[in-house]
Formats: structure tokens, C-alpha cells, sequence
């Protein structure tokens, strides 16, 4: 750094400036700004995307009969939806059913996702 001592008269000394050199690092933030921007919205909707999948998509649905001791992740385990996780199928059904949470009971009568004639829903993927 280069300092400039200017002095207007005796004793008057001023303190040496310091250079600006913002502009190249303004010009940088703006970019990784607008880089961690569009970043973050892939994400979001690489996360989001499959879950916003339209019923007439999905391969079918039948209903069942929830038995003792079964929870919501089994039943969407045991009913998986291709390019969905377990989650997000748990909370198709939840969607499905109009429920709120995942609770469910002995003997309540749930409707999931089928593989029964997936050939209609298939051909409009």
C-alpha cells in the first residue's frame, strides 16, 4: 500500500488513505450470491419436486385394511411409489386420506398406492 502524506501547513499531517479496491469484490459477491441462489433452488426443488406428483400420475390406488401393530411407514413401505422415498410416500397417503398426522388405528380402512393396472398411468409418465 502506497502512502500519500499531504501537509497544508505546520503540524497539519493527515493520515495516509487507504485504496479502494471494492469493486472487483462487489462484482464477486453478486456472483456467488446469484451462484448459491439458483443452488439453493435446486435443491429445494429436487426435494419438493417428487412430492408434488398429481394422483392421476401415480400408478393406481387401492384401499386396505389396517391391521394391529401397523404404522403408516410400514404401509408405505409395503407400498412403494417408483422415484418417491418412504417419507414421501407416507405422505401421499396422508394426502390421499385427508389425514393430519400419521396415526392410525387397528381396523381403519386407508386407500394407497396400487400396482394394480399400472399400464394407463404408465403410458402418460
Amino acid at each position: 500500500m502506497q502512502q500519500t502524506v499531504i501537509a497544508r501547513g505546520p503540524g497539519d499531517v493527515r493520515a495516509p488513505r487507504a485504496r479502494r479496491a471494492s469493486r472487483g469484490r462487489t462484482r464477486l459477491t453478486v456472483i456467488e450470491t446469484a451462484i448459491l441462489a439458483l443452488a439453493a433452488l435446486a435443491l429445494v426443488a429436487a426435494a419438493v419436486g417428487p412430492s408434488l406428483a398429481r394422483a392421476d400420475e401415480l400408478p393406481g390406488s387401492a384401499t386396505i385394511k389396517v391391521s394391529s401393530n401397523e404404522s403408516l411407514w410400514t404401509i408405505a413401505a409395503g407400498n412403494p411409489v417408483d422415484g418417491l422415498t418412504t417419507a414421501q410416500t407416507v405422505h401421499l397417503i396422508k394426502e390421499m386420506n385427508g389425514l393430519e398426522d400419521s396415526a392410525v388405528m387397528d381396523g381403519q380402512l386407508l386407500t394407497v398406492p396400487s400396482d394394480g393396472d399400472t399400464s394407463a398411468a404408465m403410458a402418460r409418465r
